[in-house]
């Protein structure tokens, strides 16, 4: 069932098809398996799988094993974001309801596989940079992020996939590369994560100097793996090996507007060589959660003021919609609501 969510299940996107999906997987496995599960059942407690409830082991020592307490599963990701902001410069503050921790157990799973990417589809504030960010420091990754500035151009974004290379090729570590939509200054760099994604090479990225110098911090590595040491070819083919292993990307792009789909069609391995999961609205649970913690550091007099103020947050969830409905007929223009992550 847990392989049969990640591979359908998530990449759906709305709760309708989920709903449809998870009455077929119950259906199924009950027909196949004699096995009796409530829909319900799937939703209020979701089945989770990680390799990281003890902190600290090696990636070799891990067990893949389903986490069965939620809250002890919470307790434990918040174990993992105190470790985090000790050690980074940006704090990340994160409230971990139930979809947050599907969310980065999915996104640890797909990049701890080998060749392992993803896709992440939703609108911007929906978590999608700062789950990846705990994801990759729960599995003991770097994550990488371009930096913007003026005049950043496709010659930086080719310095910074350069040093991508050497840290998953010659340096052989574990690398994750968070790419945003709004990162796309010119759609040549989606040009070049394409080929990453599908072949690991991005044509002439490299000078005869930069090329001699892979080469050279590769060759220890490949004579051991049994590749002549003046076999150039063989050696540049065994560092793009590695960085197809090691070199994870996870792209974050919100479907709104036409763009996403005009990617995905220009850009083929965005979708066939990526893991998709859709972040889809949050729950009612998950924006109360998110007012409590917001509210939690505040002195409002009392708590049953904090308690009432939450609820009232939460009171007119459908009001919202009823504005964005009458906005989108008046304007024919569409616009996005979330919790900010």
């Amino acid at each position: 069932m847990h392989e049969a969510l990640r591979v359908f299940h998530d990449r759906l996107i709305n709760q309708e098809d989920k709903g449809f999906f998870n009455e077929m997987l119950v259906e199924m496995t009950s027909k196949y398996f004699g096995e009796t599960i409530e829909v319900e059942t799937l939703r209020k407690h979701p089945i989770v799988f990680g390799d990281f409830s003890r902190p600290g082991l090696p990636r070799s020592e891990r067990l893949y094993e389903e986490f069965t307490n939620l809250d002890r599963l919470q307790s434990l990701l918040s174990d993992y974001l105190d470790d985090y902001n000790m050690v980074m410069s940006k704090e990340v503050k994160l409230v971990f309801f139930v979809d947050a921790i599907e969310h980065v157990c999915r996104i640890a799973r797909m990049i701890r596989q080998d060749r392992g990417n993803a896709l992440l589809v939703g609108v911007g504030g929906t978590g999608k940079q700062s789950l990846t960010r705990l994801a990759a420091h729960i599995n003991d990754y770097r994550c990488f992020q371009i930096e913007l500035s003026r005049g950043y151009d496709y010659t930086a974004f080719h310095d910074d996939l350069k040093k991508l290379y050497f840290w998953a090729g010659v340096d052989n570590k574990p690398t994750v590369f968070l790419f945003t939509d709004n990162q796309i200054v010119i759609e040549e760099f989606l040009e070049d994560i394409n080929n990453i994604l599908n072949s690991g090479e991005v044509p002439n990225l490299f000078e005869s100097d930069e090329y001699e110098r892979l080469i050279i911090g590769c060759r220890p590595a490949a004579k051991d793996a049994g590749i002549p040491e003046g076999n150039r070819d063989a050696i540049y083919d065994f560092c793009i090996n590695r960085v197809r292993n090691n070199l994870h990307v996870v792209l974050c792009m919100s479907p709104v507007g036409s763009n996403f789909r005009v990617r995905c069609r220009m850009f083929p391995s965005l979708v066939n060589c990526c893991t998709i999961d859709w972040f889809i609205e949050w729950p009612e649970d998950a924006l109360y959660s998110v007012a409590m913690s917001t509210f939690e550091n505040v002195d409002l007099g009392s708590p049953e003021i904090k308690v009432s103020l939450d609820k009232l947050n939460n009171s007119d969830s459908d009001l919202p919609e009823y504005h964005f409905l009458c906005y989108h007929k008046s304007c024919k223009r569409c616009f996005c609501l979330s919790c900010l992550q």
